[in-house]
């Protein structure tokens, strides 16, 4: 299952806390990397490069965005990067003044150049074997998207999420999201956001359950 339901700049503290945690990863290794697992039409990895570029005050940031999706359909949408009017209301008129190009003849609007060269966009099944990713990851974003896996994957995903995040890490889930029986691997934050943990600690049960709290 999978749901293509997104949107600019979704829960914005998010990503402020993405982009100052990606300056510090920047200064203290030279470059920085994050990845927008579960990426749908786009709307999320695209927030992403523009708090990056406003956060880095050029152009072209020390950063790198992966965006993925098992949805090769939704992934079409994101590489193309138009959207409508209905999408770009949240944005505010400075950003899309900025971030895109003017509106064409369907009256939607492409990101602009500098923007898209930061996004990298590939098909990635979570709950399959194989990931072809390469950590390590300073951010990885993965909100609204382990309720929709099997419970049997849940703790996988999690456990391979982790060992693909550098040391100082941070994983973001919904803020309405628990990590479950995977929790033992993240220390948790405020709003949805976890860090690696530095000692993970005993090893969880494998049938994990995933948590979603109520609001």
């Amino acid at each position: 299952m999978t749901t293509k339901f997104t949107g600019f700049f979704r829960h914005p503290r998010h990503f402020d806390i993405a982009a100052e945690h990606a300056l510090r990863a920047a200064g203290q290794r030279g470059r920085a990397s994050l990845w927008s697992a579960g990426a749908a039409t786009g709307e999320e990895p695209w927030s992403l490069a523009m708090v990056l570029i406003e956060a880095f005050q050029r152009d072209d940031p020390p950063a790198s965005i992966l965006a993925t999706d098992v949805d090769v359909d939704a992934l079409a949408v994101a590489r193309r990067g138009e959207y409508g009017e209905a999408a770009l209301e949240a944005l505010e008129p400075a950003r899309r003044g900025r971030f895109f190009g003017e509106s064409g003849a369907d009256r939607r609007r492409g990101m602009a150049p500098f923007v898209r060269r930061l996004v990298e966009f590939r098909a990635l099944n979570l709950a399959g074997a194989d990931w072809l990713v390469e950590g390590p990851f300073d951010v990885i974003f993965c909100r609204n998207v382990l309720m929709y896996l099997e419970a049997r994957h849940r703790c996988a995903v999690l456990e391979r999420m982790a060992s693909l995040l550098a040391p100082d890490g941070l994983l973001m889930l919904d803020p309405a999201e628990h990590p479950g029986n995977a929790g033992h691997l993240f220390a948790p934050g405020a709003g949805g956001v976890y860090s690696r943990r530095r000692e993970p600690g005993h090893a969880a049960a494998r049938n994990c359950t995933f948590l979603r709290i109520k609001s």
